[in-house]
């Protein structure tokens, strides 16, 4: 799992492949989580929020709370196997790549954003701080199975050269 050095034909170390990886991370952390949290939302209220003060109102029940910190989570790890994944190689130098800039959005779409105050402090704190180890875990885990494959490949190889197959 240890990070190769960079391919032949990289950019700085970057693969176009580990670059879509990021992406695509990006992107499923955004939709997943987003379309939770609305299916969330739209399936405990009664009546259809109709503006952004009462749709947080609804979110901000601590059952929807726990469960934000349940999916997030999941979508935190799942986003950083998959960039992993798509990246193909150097799992944790491009899970970084995705955890920073994840980390970053979340922390200036929390900071900066009007909207932040309709979030609790706590769970803003939360997200900020746990995402991007999250997405870390995500990637070390992807990293961890591609050395298993990878070791369990090679002795299939052995035999098949020894046995006179290629």
């Amino acid at each position: 799992m240890a990070d190769d050095p960079p391919a032949v034909g990289s950019w700085g170390g970057l693969t176009l492949r580990g670059i879509i990886g990021v992406m695509g991370g990006l992107v499923l952390y955004l939709v997943v989580s987003e379309v939770l949290e609305t299916a969330l939302v739209a399936s405990t209220t009664d009546v259809r929020p109709t503006d952004l003060a009462s749709y947080y109102a609804a979110r901000n029940q601590g059952p929807i709370l726990g469960a934000k910190l349940a999916y997030n989570s999941l979508t935190a790890l799942w986003s950083g196997y998959m960039t992993a994944r798509v990246a193909g190689e150097r799992e944790m130098y491009y899970g970084s790549m995705v955890a920073f800039v994840q980390t970053a959005e979340l922390a200036w779409r929390f900071l900066m954003d009007d909207n932040a105050t309709f979030t609790p402090a706590w769970m803003r704190a939360f997200l900020v701080l746990s995402t991007g180890p999250v997405m870390l875990l995500g990637a070390a885990i992807r990293g961890r199975a591609r050395v298993a494959q990878d070791a369990s490949v090679e002795p299939e190889r052995e035999s098949d050269v020894l046995n006179g197959r290629n």
